[in-house]
């Protein structure tokens, strides 16, 4: 094309060697890749394939450095070799062969690529430090944000409305391994400024599901309350009902908790059946029944005064390293860090923490030096401010699928995510095999000592997905860079290894009357330990479950095998269930168990489900529960209501009112709801006898 150049091409008697000079100065683009790339050279010009023909082959290309030896066996086959010395003015890549870097005089894509380069070879979990003006500068745009934009919730000291739902806020901004416009990546994306604005209860009610948004207008209605001041007792509840739980759906519970338990004392004093009932719906009720505890330390060793530091606080029941370092640092404004997944997850963008959030080794030892280099930079007051700062950005702007380009995040040009990202789009965008190319540079620079933060092949997995990412966007040149700097971040942190739930079937006997005034249901209290312990529920048994099938499948092969679910008979289930209620013994008969009373109600048995289980996903068991129901109204006629003995567990008949004041779990409920739905369903099959 060029007209310079082509009287070069057309003379036969120009020499192979003295061409390739003059093609390597022209197209200092081809000399930015690899050996792929220059073997392309020969095809990239018309002109130039003629005169590759004429020779038999090109054996070898190798760049060392600055200098290239080219290796051609010409036809009269004997062997020359040409030494080509590159000096191209306008051009010098950063090239990194054999761990040798050429200095790039191009000081943007030169900056991404030493970057790029200290980052993926680093050796040592240092690097991941903040500098003290780095740490300082964070800390004081964390803390102006904050204050200006921070929710409104009732533990931070805040009247009514309370805006704790994040619907909208943290949408997703992924660019998905499959093609995508980049222009949907950049328009696809909710403004984050509507949440920080006040917004009406319609909007709030629509971030919510409806039976949500029900349950929770009902709590509030019956938890109206002052301003809730912010003490040690008020932080020490709220952190607990956040733990592995949405912040709107502890809104209402935490409200109609403190008006129910204000202080340290109101809630030592109060039953475990008191306490259940205000926790029921929360879920993982260990919580509730530590905290219950460690309030009754308190009172009794403590005289009732919850303590300030994180050493005395982690000799009160249920209170962690996290726990006691909210309380001392939000309500007491010591200088101490606060490490949660949302601190981790804004930490690992910032300095490019190859690892997972739930690492032992980020969220509970290293994380936590990190985040106190933001704590304590500058004077170290308002602490309280910046870890609440750090884990509302973890909420909001740097959620899991923040973009990190946001002109509103307050760290925005912090973030080492998005700029490895822009560096990663600098090696594929001209040469998809680029990655591929460099991660096999790296691993050769790699040294025996290796980081402690970042996980092993951290770094390499990142790359490799960053490049599949990038190649496969539909590029747009307006976007593409603002799409490499979005998918950069969303692979930071990297995500957590996956564990299959145990699956468990269980066969649930329901037994009600209405011999009274309400309908009654039989119950039993689960043991003191383990899932769900304390609660009540109806009898069950387990009839099979995961654990078991893995144990037996243990052997020698570490190959894990998806493990499949029975398809249960119906008729299984209900056998199953019958000879569970045999172990109920009647207090007034000793003779005669619940298993009799169940047989002669016979005629009144519902399957409450057929074939389709009744599930509940906790967050490691997956409950499929096959339920049967009897009404035993006719049997109770002379025996009255009855007490019934099942190994040390307590049973008691309650109605639906009774059930709220103990407090029933969210499985409960559903099956309340199933067997209802079924009795009203007017279907003649409803109740049938089970046929062998």
């Amino acid at each position: 094309a060029n007209p310079s150049f082509s009287s070069i091409i057309h003379h036969s008697s120009i020499p192979l060697s003295t061409y390739l000079v003059h093609t390597c100065q022209l197209s200092s683009l081809m000399l930015k890749a690899s050996l792929g790339n220059l073997l392309l050279l020969a095809t990239a010009i018309n002109r130039t394939a003629a005169i590759v023909r004429n020779a038999n082959a090109f054996q070898l290309f190798a760049l060392n450095s600055r200098k290239s030896t080219l290796t051609h066996t010409s036809p009269d086959r004997t062997l020359f070799t040409t030494r080509l010395t590159l000096h191209t003015r306008n051009f010098s890549s950063k090239l990194l062969m054999n761990g040798q870097e050429v200095v790039n005089d191009e000081r943007d894509s030169g900056a991404h690529t030493n970057l790029l380069w200290e980052w993926a070879t680093h050796s040592d979990e240092k690097i991941h430090d903040f500098t003290t003006e780095e740490a300082e500068a964070i800390r004081s745009k964390l803390l102006v944000w904050y204050r200006a934009n921070r929710r409104k919730l009732p533990w931070r000291g805040d009247p009514e409305p309370y805006d704790g739902s994040t619907a909208g806020i943290a949408t997703s901004s992924k660019v998905k391994k499959k093609a995508r416009k980049d222009k949907q990546v950049a328009k696809g994306q909710k403004n984050i400024k509507s949440f920080f604005q006040s917004n009406s209860s319609e909007e709030k009610k629509g971030t919510r599901s409806e039976t949500e948004s029900t349950s929770a207008e009902s709590l509030l209605e019956k938890s109206e309350l002052d301003i809730i001041p912010i003490t040690g007792y008020s932080v020490w509840v709220s952190e607990i009902m956040l733990q592995q739980t949405r912040v709107e759906a502890v809104i209402p519970y935490y409200l109609k908790w403190m008006k129910s338990f204000p202080t340290v004392e109101a809630l030592a004093n109060a039953s475990e059946e008191e306490v259940n009932s205000h926790w029921a719906g929360l879920g993982f009720y260990r919580r509730a029944r530590l905290l219950h505890k460690g309030a009754k330390f308190v009172c009794d060793d403590l005289n009732g005064v919850v303590p300030d530091s994180v050493d005395e606080l982690l000799n009160v029941s249920g209170i962690g390293r996290y726990t006691a370092s909210a309380i001392s640092s939000i309500a007491f404004d010591k200088c101490v860090p606060v490490v949660d997944g949302n601190v981790c997850r804004v930490i690992s963008r910032l300095k490019g923490v190859a690892n997972n959030i739930k690492a032992p080794i980020f969220k509970d030892k290293l994380g936590w030096g990190l985040a106190e280099q933001i704590v304590s930079s500058g004077d170290g007051k308002y602490a309280g401010e910046v870890n609440q700062a750090l884990m509302e950005l973890g909420a909001t702007y740097c959620a899991p699928s923040g973009t990190g380009v946001d002109k509103d995040d307050p760290l925005v040009e912090f973030y080492m995510s998005t700029k490895i990202g822009e560096a990663v789009n600098e090696l594929v965008k001209h040469d998809p095999m680029a990655v591929s190319n460099f991660v096999y540079k790296i691993s050769k620079q790699m040294v025996k000592s290796k980081c402690k933060l970042c996980e092993e092949t951290g770094v390499k997995s990142i790359l490799f997905q960053l490049g599949e990412d990038l190649v496969s966007i539909e590029k747009n040149p307006e976007l593409l860079n603002n799409a490499a700097a979005i998918l950069g971040h969303s692979r930071f942190p990297t995500n957590p290894p996956k564990k299959n739930k145990r699956e468990e079937i269980l066969g649930v006997a329901a037994l009600s009357h209405n011999i009274d005034a309400d309908e009654k249901w039989f119950m039993v209290k689960r043991p003191k330990d383990g899932l769900l312990a304390g609660q009540w529920e109806f009898p069950n048994s387990c009839l099979w479950n995961s654990s078991s099938v893995e144990k037996k499948g243990s052997g020698k092969s570490k190959a894990k095998k998806a493990i499949e679910i029975p398809i249960m008979n119906r008729l299984d289930t209900s056998n199953a269930v019958s000879k569970l209620l045999s172990d109920f013994y009647i207090e007034e008969l000793n003779d005669v168990s619940l298993q009799d009373i169940w047989i002669q109600s016979e005629a009144q048995r519902i399957l409450v489900n057929d074939d389709t289980a009744i599930e509940h996903i906790f967050s490691h068991v997956r409950w499929s529960m096959f339920c049967d129901h009897t009404d035993v109204s006719s049997s109770l006629e002379t025996l009255q209501e009855f007490q019934a003995i099942y190994e040390d567990r307590e049973c008691r008949w309650m109605s639906e009112s009774d059930m709220q004041k103990v407090g029933i779990t969210s499985s409960v409920k559903k099956l309340l709801a199933a067997i209802k739905t079924r009795r009203n369903a007017g279907n003649p099959k409803k109740r049938r006898k089970i046929k062998k």
